[in-house]
Protein backbone atom coordinates (compact mmCIF):
# COMPACT_ATOMS: atom_id res chain seq x y z
CA UNK A 1 0.00 0.00 0.00
CA UNK A 2 2.73 1.96 0.88
CA UNK A 3 4.89 1.89 -2.65
CA UNK A 4 1.11 3.05 -4.60
CA UNK A 5 0.65 5.73 -2.56
CA UNK A 6 4.49 6.81 -2.77
CA UNK A 7 4.66 6.65 -6.16
CA UNK A 8 1.56 8.49 -6.59
CA UNK A 9 2.84 11.65 -4.42
CA UNK A 10 6.16 11.81 -6.69
CA UNK A 11 4.16 12.03 -10.25
CA UNK A 12 1.56 14.72 -8.47
CA UNK A 13 4.55 16.94 -6.93
CA UNK A 14 6.38 16.56 -10.34
CA UNK A 15 3.12 17.72 -12.32
CA UNK A 16 2.79 20.12 -9.70
CA UNK A 17 6.33 21.28 -10.27
CA UNK A 18 6.06 21.42 -14.03
CA UNK A 19 2.57 23.24 -13.44
CA UNK A 20 4.04 26.56 -11.54
CA UNK A 21 7.55 26.24 -13.59
CA UNK A 22 5.53 26.48 -17.03
CA UNK A 23 2.89 29.33 -15.18
CA UNK A 24 6.14 31.40 -14.24
CA UNK A 25 7.51 31.08 -17.76
CA UNK A 26 4.21 31.20 -19.69
CA UNK A 27 4.86 34.11 -21.20
CA UNK A 28 8.30 32.96 -22.71
CA UNK A 29 6.35 29.43 -23.87
CA UNK A 30 3.68 31.88 -25.91
CA UNK A 31 6.70 33.86 -26.96
CA UNK A 32 8.20 30.69 -28.61
CA UNK A 33 7.41 29.70 -32.23
CA UNK A 34 6.62 26.21 -31.97
CA UNK A 35 7.22 25.80 -35.56
CA UNK A 36 6.91 21.94 -36.05
CA UNK A 37 9.23 20.84 -38.53
CA UNK A 38 7.78 17.32 -40.05
CA UNK A 39 11.18 16.23 -41.65
CA UNK A 40 13.02 16.46 -37.86
CA UNK A 41 9.68 14.87 -35.73
CA UNK A 42 9.80 12.00 -38.31
CA UNK A 43 13.76 12.05 -37.64
CA UNK A 44 13.38 11.40 -33.97
CA UNK A 45 10.64 8.91 -34.08
CA UNK A 46 12.62 6.89 -36.56
CA UNK A 47 15.86 6.79 -34.02
CA UNK A 48 13.27 6.37 -31.17
CA UNK A 49 11.74 3.23 -33.29
CA UNK A 50 15.31 1.99 -34.17
CA UNK A 51 16.51 2.55 -30.41
CA UNK A 52 14.00 -0.45 -29.32
CA UNK A 53 14.56 -2.54 -31.97
CA UNK A 54 18.19 -2.65 -31.42
CA UNK A 55 17.23 -3.48 -27.78
CA UNK A 56 14.83 -6.14 -29.09
CA UNK A 57 17.48 -7.56 -31.61
CA UNK A 58 20.31 -7.40 -28.67
CA UNK A 59 17.76 -10.09 -26.36
CA UNK A 60 17.22 -11.76 -29.70
CA UNK A 61 21.06 -12.70 -30.14
CA UNK A 62 21.64 -13.47 -26.20
CA UNK A 63 18.65 -16.12 -26.75
CA UNK A 64 19.27 -17.70 -29.76
CA UNK A 65 23.06 -18.01 -28.65
CA UNK A 66 22.47 -19.20 -24.74
CA UNK A 67 19.77 -21.95 -25.63
CA UNK A 68 19.35 -24.70 -28.17
CA UNK A 69 15.89 -23.52 -29.42
CA UNK A 70 15.72 -20.56 -32.00
CA UNK A 71 13.71 -17.44 -31.68
CA UNK A 72 12.39 -15.46 -34.48
CA UNK A 73 13.07 -11.86 -35.01
CA UNK A 74 9.49 -11.00 -35.77
CA UNK A 75 8.89 -13.42 -32.73
CA UNK A 76 11.44 -11.45 -30.95
CA UNK A 77 9.55 -8.44 -31.70
CA UNK A 78 6.00 -9.80 -30.34
CA UNK A 79 7.66 -10.77 -27.06
CA UNK A 80 10.12 -7.74 -26.31
CA UNK A 81 7.80 -4.97 -27.14
CA UNK A 82 4.23 -6.46 -26.03
CA UNK A 83 5.93 -7.05 -22.62
CA UNK A 84 7.46 -3.69 -22.77
CA UNK A 85 4.09 -1.80 -22.03
CA UNK A 86 3.95 -2.73 -18.51
CA UNK A 87 6.44 -0.40 -18.32
CA UNK A 88 3.69 1.76 -16.85
CA UNK A 89 2.35 -0.41 -14.17
CA UNK A 90 4.59 -0.48 -10.78
CA UNK A 91 7.06 -2.49 -10.50
CA UNK A 92 9.95 -4.36 -12.61
CA UNK A 93 8.60 -7.86 -13.29
CA UNK A 94 5.54 -7.65 -15.36
CA UNK A 95 7.53 -7.71 -18.24
CA UNK A 96 9.48 -11.13 -17.84
CA UNK A 97 6.38 -12.72 -16.50
CA UNK A 98 4.77 -11.91 -19.60
CA UNK A 99 7.39 -13.42 -21.62
CA UNK A 100 7.95 -16.53 -19.58
CA UNK A 101 4.14 -16.84 -20.56
CA UNK A 102 4.71 -16.73 -24.30
CA UNK A 103 7.50 -18.44 -24.50
CA UNK A 104 6.29 -21.47 -22.29
CA UNK A 105 6.85 -24.30 -24.76
CA UNK A 106 9.03 -23.13 -27.23
CA UNK A 107 11.85 -24.58 -25.00
CA UNK A 108 13.25 -21.27 -22.85
CA UNK A 109 13.45 -22.36 -19.53
CA UNK A 110 12.07 -19.42 -17.43
CA UNK A 111 15.71 -19.10 -16.00
CA UNK A 112 17.12 -18.22 -19.48
CA UNK A 113 14.74 -15.59 -20.01
CA UNK A 114 15.53 -13.95 -16.81
CA UNK A 115 18.87 -14.42 -17.46
CA UNK A 116 18.88 -12.86 -20.67
CA UNK A 117 16.73 -9.97 -19.57
CA UNK A 118 19.25 -9.22 -16.63
CA UNK A 119 22.05 -9.55 -18.75
CA UNK A 120 21.00 -7.15 -21.26
CA UNK A 121 19.41 -4.90 -19.17
CA UNK A 122 22.94 -4.33 -16.99
CA UNK A 123 24.63 -3.66 -20.17
CA UNK A 124 21.74 -1.09 -21.53
CA UNK A 125 21.99 0.80 -18.06
CA UNK A 126 25.96 0.59 -17.92
CA UNK A 127 26.62 1.88 -22.03
CA UNK A 128 23.56 4.69 -21.99
CA UNK A 129 25.00 5.80 -18.55
CA UNK A 130 28.84 5.86 -20.04
CA UNK A 131 27.55 7.47 -23.29
CA UNK A 132 25.22 10.16 -21.26
CA UNK A 133 27.94 11.03 -19.06
CA UNK A 134 30.89 11.12 -21.75
CA UNK A 135 28.55 13.74 -23.49
CA UNK A 136 28.31 16.31 -20.13
CA UNK A 137 31.71 15.86 -19.64
CA UNK A 138 32.51 17.42 -23.33
CA UNK A 139 29.95 19.81 -23.21
CA UNK A 140 30.93 21.06 -19.54
CA UNK A 141 27.62 20.75 -18.49
CA UNK A 142 24.21 19.17 -16.93
CA UNK A 143 25.67 18.37 -13.26
CA UNK A 144 29.41 19.33 -11.59
CA UNK A 145 32.66 17.84 -13.50
CA UNK A 146 34.34 16.37 -11.06
CA UNK A 147 31.56 14.06 -9.84
CA UNK A 148 30.80 13.04 -13.55
CA UNK A 149 34.07 12.50 -14.13
CA UNK A 150 34.65 10.20 -11.51
CA UNK A 151 31.26 8.33 -12.30
CA UNK A 152 32.27 7.89 -15.61
CA UNK A 153 35.80 6.34 -14.44
CA UNK A 154 33.78 4.38 -12.19
CA UNK A 155 31.31 3.18 -14.48
CA UNK A 156 34.39 2.39 -17.60
CA UNK A 157 35.82 -0.04 -14.65
CA UNK A 158 33.16 -1.58 -13.33
CA UNK A 159 32.51 -2.54 -17.32
CA UNK A 160 35.50 -3.70 -18.40
CA UNK A 161 35.67 -6.27 -15.45
CA UNK A 162 31.80 -7.52 -16.04
CA UNK A 163 33.18 -8.63 -19.80
CA UNK A 164 36.76 -9.93 -18.50
CA UNK A 165 35.44 -11.22 -15.32
CA UNK A 166 31.40 -11.71 -16.49
CA UNK A 167 31.41 -15.36 -14.69
CA UNK A 168 32.30 -14.31 -11.11
CA UNK A 169 30.12 -11.39 -11.23
CA UNK A 170 27.43 -12.67 -12.69
CA UNK A 171 27.16 -15.58 -10.25
CA UNK A 172 27.44 -12.92 -7.39
CA UNK A 173 24.62 -11.04 -8.80
CA UNK A 174 22.46 -13.71 -9.33
CA UNK A 175 22.97 -15.33 -5.99
CA UNK A 176 21.59 -11.66 -4.81
CA UNK A 177 18.61 -12.14 -7.05
CA UNK A 178 18.11 -15.89 -5.44
CA UNK A 179 18.11 -14.54 -2.21
CA UNK A 180 16.23 -11.56 -2.60
CA UNK A 181 13.71 -13.36 -4.90
CA UNK A 182 13.63 -16.53 -3.20
CA UNK A 183 14.16 -18.60 -6.69
CA UNK A 184 16.45 -20.89 -7.82
CA UNK A 185 17.74 -19.16 -10.94
CA UNK A 186 20.61 -20.81 -13.00
CA UNK A 187 24.20 -19.45 -14.30
CA UNK A 188 24.74 -19.50 -18.13
CA UNK A 189 28.03 -19.54 -19.44
CA UNK A 190 28.10 -16.40 -22.30
CA UNK A 191 31.08 -16.04 -24.10
CA UNK A 192 33.22 -12.17 -24.16
CA UNK A 193 32.44 -12.11 -28.00
CA UNK A 194 28.90 -12.06 -27.35
CA UNK A 195 29.24 -9.55 -24.26
CA UNK A 196 30.87 -7.46 -26.63
CA UNK A 197 28.42 -7.96 -29.36
CA UNK A 198 25.57 -6.97 -26.99
CA UNK A 199 27.69 -4.28 -25.49
CA UNK A 200 28.17 -2.75 -29.47
CA UNK A 201 24.02 -3.15 -30.32
CA UNK A 202 23.82 -0.84 -26.79
CA UNK A 203 25.83 1.28 -27.58
CA UNK A 204 24.50 2.15 -31.26
CA UNK A 205 20.86 2.14 -29.36
CA UNK A 206 22.41 4.49 -27.01
CA UNK A 207 23.57 6.96 -30.03
CA UNK A 208 20.11 6.39 -31.59
CA UNK A 209 18.26 7.41 -28.80
CA UNK A 210 20.38 10.66 -27.89
CA UNK A 211 20.23 11.35 -31.88
CA UNK A 212 16.14 11.41 -31.72
CA UNK A 213 16.58 13.93 -28.81
CA UNK A 214 18.49 16.56 -31.05
CA UNK A 215 16.61 15.80 -33.58
CA UNK A 216 13.10 16.17 -31.92
CA UNK A 217 14.58 19.52 -30.45
CA UNK A 218 14.58 20.51 -34.35
CA UNK A 219 11.32 19.08 -34.74
CA UNK A 220 9.27 21.31 -31.94
CA UNK A 221 10.88 24.33 -33.24
CA UNK A 222 14.37 24.46 -31.26
CA UNK A 223 17.76 25.56 -32.67
CA UNK A 224 20.40 23.76 -30.72
CA UNK A 225 24.26 24.29 -31.31
CA UNK A 226 27.11 21.50 -31.15
CA UNK A 227 27.81 22.03 -27.81
CA UNK A 228 24.46 22.27 -26.54
CA UNK A 229 23.41 19.28 -28.41
CA UNK A 230 25.71 17.11 -26.25
CA UNK A 231 23.95 18.53 -23.16
CA UNK A 232 20.44 17.30 -25.08
CA UNK A 233 21.89 14.05 -25.42
CA UNK A 234 23.67 13.43 -22.21
CA UNK A 235 20.74 14.85 -20.25
CA UNK A 236 17.89 12.19 -22.13
CA UNK A 237 20.35 9.38 -21.51
CA UNK A 238 20.95 9.92 -17.87
CA UNK A 239 17.69 11.05 -17.20
CA UNK A 240 16.16 7.95 -19.04
CA UNK A 241 18.59 5.44 -16.72
CA UNK A 242 17.72 7.22 -13.04
CA UNK A 243 14.21 7.10 -14.31
CA UNK A 244 14.07 3.12 -15.11
CA UNK A 245 16.14 2.81 -11.59
CA UNK A 246 13.43 4.45 -9.81
CA UNK A 247 11.26 1.34 -9.31
CA UNK A 248 8.69 2.74 -7.82
CA UNK A 249 7.39 4.98 -9.95
CA UNK A 250 5.40 3.59 -13.04
CA UNK A 251 7.81 4.41 -16.11
CA UNK A 252 10.29 6.58 -14.40
CA UNK A 253 7.46 9.34 -14.77
CA UNK A 254 8.44 12.75 -12.96
CA UNK A 255 11.71 11.30 -12.05
CA UNK A 256 13.10 11.30 -15.54
CA UNK A 257 11.44 14.64 -16.59
CA UNK A 258 12.84 16.63 -13.20
CA UNK A 259 16.54 14.86 -13.44
CA UNK A 260 16.47 16.69 -17.37
CA UNK A 261 15.07 19.54 -16.21
CA UNK A 262 17.69 19.89 -14.04
CA UNK A 263 20.44 18.99 -16.33
CA UNK A 264 19.21 21.39 -19.34
CA UNK A 265 19.97 24.11 -17.28
CA UNK A 266 16.06 25.30 -15.35
CA UNK A 267 14.64 27.82 -16.26
CA UNK A 268 17.82 29.60 -17.02
CA UNK A 269 17.85 28.34 -20.31
CA UNK A 270 14.59 29.17 -21.42
CA UNK A 271 11.66 27.25 -22.93
CA UNK A 272 13.83 24.03 -23.35
CA UNK A 273 14.18 22.32 -20.54
CA UNK A 274 10.51 22.97 -19.72
CA UNK A 275 9.35 21.75 -22.77
CA UNK A 276 11.56 18.69 -23.90
CA UNK A 277 11.29 16.99 -20.98
CA UNK A 278 7.36 16.10 -21.09
CA UNK A 279 7.55 16.52 -24.95
CA UNK A 280 9.73 13.86 -25.33
CA UNK A 281 7.96 11.68 -22.85
CA UNK A 282 4.98 12.29 -25.29
CA UNK A 283 6.78 10.91 -28.07
CA UNK A 284 8.26 7.77 -26.25
CA UNK A 285 4.85 6.92 -25.28
CA UNK A 286 3.82 7.08 -28.85
CA UNK A 287 6.58 4.96 -29.98
CA UNK A 288 5.95 2.73 -26.89
CA UNK A 289 2.21 2.15 -27.46
CA UNK A 290 2.70 1.93 -31.43
CA UNK A 291 5.13 -0.64 -31.08
CA UNK A 292 3.17 -2.56 -28.54
CA UNK A 293 0.09 -2.79 -30.99
CA UNK A 294 2.33 -4.07 -33.77
CA UNK A 295 3.88 -6.62 -31.13
CA UNK A 296 0.26 -7.58 -29.77
CA UNK A 297 -0.34 -8.45 -33.67
CA UNK A 298 3.00 -10.58 -33.97
CA UNK A 299 2.25 -12.35 -30.66
CA UNK A 300 0.19 -14.61 -33.02
CA UNK A 301 3.53 -15.72 -34.43
CA UNK A 302 4.70 -17.14 -30.95
CA UNK A 303 1.07 -18.99 -30.31
CA UNK A 304 1.49 -20.92 -34.04
CA UNK A 305 4.88 -21.54 -32.48
CA UNK A 306 3.71 -23.42 -29.85
CA UNK A 307 0.66 -24.98 -31.66
CA UNK A 308 3.45 -26.27 -33.79
CA UNK A 309 6.14 -27.49 -31.00
CA UNK A 310 3.34 -29.07 -28.82
CA UNK A 311 3.06 -32.70 -29.05
CA UNK A 312 0.09 -34.08 -31.26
Amino acid sequence: MIKPLLSALIVVCTGYFFFRAFRRNWADVKAHEFRIAPLFVAGALLAAFTTCLLATFAWYSAMNELSRSKIGFRQSVAAVNASSLTKYIPGKIWSYALQMYWLDGLGFSKALIVYVNLVNLLISLGTSLILGLLCLVVSGGGLPVRLVVGALFGLLVIDACSILFNRALLNVLIGVANRLLKRSFSYFEIKKSLLVKLHLIHLVSGVTSGLGAYLFCFGIGYRIDLNRALVVIGSSLVSDVVGFLAIIVPGGLGVREGLMYKMLGGSATGTLALVLPVASRMMNMFVDITLGAVALKLLQTLAAARRAASPR
